[in-house]
């Protein structure tokens, strides 16, 4: 049986082949074009451009791996920071990264250490849109290091002003409220500490500071240590700083004592310094006039010769005053008190020009039958021997003085051998007794 296809339907079948296939070749350029045509403006719309990120700092990962050796990780050449990072993706994914270094990604992994433990890779990523990205190259691969052996040490914190205080006064005690420092690091480095300093600015200031002070480490040439690569177990610390006002006084001095028979102090006492100055509160200070050394520092009993001391008068300062500066004056004073032997000289005393003192009432004195004059062997020191006017000395007799060394209560009519006793001036004396016969008699009524 055979089946008639209907001429209708047989003629559209040819007639849609015939429209897909006519002008084919025209066709696929069409197509081609039109891929070119939303490929360029695709790429007018978004195109691929690229963005440079300047001075990105590197993330170390896995650094407690070298620590966990007991070394220490440096990083060289300024090697953490990469001079550029370039990013290559679509417009719309850069102007989403934005220009802010915080979309930028730059790791170097520890785990990832050359063998020669000098360079580690560095890796680059987005934190966002990291699939759209074409590509992104920092402009150094590697991050070099360097591996040492990690130390620690403790130093002593010295405490330091800086600055001019105020005229008339000075820097008192200085006292930190931690006196120790801990340092770890690089080996090499650690032994380059040798002094660690906290200073404290004084410009102005009259009264009592409390400052936090940054530590500073310093090496054996006094140059500044960097903390770069250093661990401090603090930083900086609390510090309480006296500013103290200032007066210059006098020292006071005696003699106490006699010297050896023979022998006289000149009254010339040296002191050195004559002046100190001292340091305190002002209301402390203002009420002191001088710094007095007790006789008891200077005792010329039984000298023979100069007697030379050194006293620290820090043990007579009152309370709450010190040396101003102890730097330059240690506190300590030197005496020298000048011993001399005497020296010997007769003098004449006219009899007629002796006077007669403590006569008994009721009584006169007279000498008995004694010559014009009387000569007496003085002793004193030199220098006031030959000061001594002779011509104007005068000799006296004192029945008070008679009576107590003879244990007399009273007198009678009599002649008593007296002992003449010339007028001389301090520092001088008989080294005689010369005596002379003087009657007591009654009053004539």
């Amino acid at each position: 049986m055979t089946i008639k296809v209907p001429f209708k339907s047989n003629f559209k079948a040819k007639f849609n082949k015939k429209r897909i296939t006519e002008n084919l070749g025209l066709k696929i350029v069409a197509l081609v074009v039109a891929i070119l045509l939303w490929y360029i403006v695709v790429n007018i719309t978004d195109p691929i451009i690229t963005q440079t990120y300047k001075n990105v700092h590197v993330k170390i990962l896995n650094e407690d791996v070298i620590a966990e050796q007991g070394n220490t990780l440096q990083v060289e050449d300024n090697s953490a920071i990469i001079t550029t990072v370039t990013v290559k993706a679509p417009r719309t994914i850069i102007q989403e990264l934005g220009s802010s270094m915080d979309n930028i990604v730059v790791t170097a992994d520890m785990n990832k250490l050359s063998s020669d433990g000098t360079t580690v890779p560095i890796e680059c990523t987005v934190s966002k849109f990291a699939d759209k990205v074409e590509s992104i190259r920092p402009s150094s691969d590697f991050l070099h290091v360097k591996i040492e052996k990690r130390k620690t040490i403790q130093l002593p914190i010295i405490i330091t002003t800086s600055g001019e205080v105020e005229s008339g006064y000075i820097v008192g005690n200085k006292t930190p409220y931690q006196n120790q420092v801990r340092i770890s690091g690089p080996q090499s480095i650690v032994e380059r500490v040798k002094k660690a300093y906290a200073d404290v600015p004084v410009t102005g200031f009259t009264g009592m500071i409390s400052a936090q002070a940054d530590i500073e480490l310093y090496d054996e040439e006094e140059e500044l240590v960097p903390l770069n690569n250093l661990e401090l177990n603090v930083t900086n610390i609390k510090v309480d700083v006296e500013i103290l006002a200032t007066k210059k006084v006098p020292i006071y001095y005696s003699v106490i004592g006699i010297p050896a028979d023979g022998y006289g102090v000149t009254g010339e006492v040296d002191c050195t310094p004559e002046v100190v100055t001292i340091a305190g509160e002002k209301s402390v200070i203002d009420v002191v006039s001088e710094i007095k050394i007790p006789g008891d520092e200077l005792n010329i009993t039984g000298q023979t010769d100069d007697l030379v001391t050194i006293v620290d008068i820090q043990n007579y300062l009152p309370q709450g005053v010190r040396i101003a500066d102890t730097n330059t004056f240690s506190g300590k004073v030197t005496l020298k008190a000048y011993i001399e032997p005497y020296a010997d000289m007769a003098v004449t005393v006219n009899t007629k020009d002796i006077v007669f003192k403590g006569v008994p009432f009721g009584y006169e004195a007279e000498l008995v039958g004694s010559s014009d004059k009387v000569e007496i062997k003085i002793v004193g020191l030199k220098q006031n021997l030959e000061k001594l006017d002779v011509s104007n000395i005068v000799g006296t007799i004192d029945f008070d003085d008679y009576a107590l060394m003879n244990n007399i209560t009273e007198f009678d009519e009599g002649v008593y051998n007296c002992i003449i006793n010339p007028e001389l001036p301090e520092g001088i004396r008989a080294d005689e007794a010369v005596t002379i016969q003087v009657r007591l008699k009654k009053n004539e009524e």
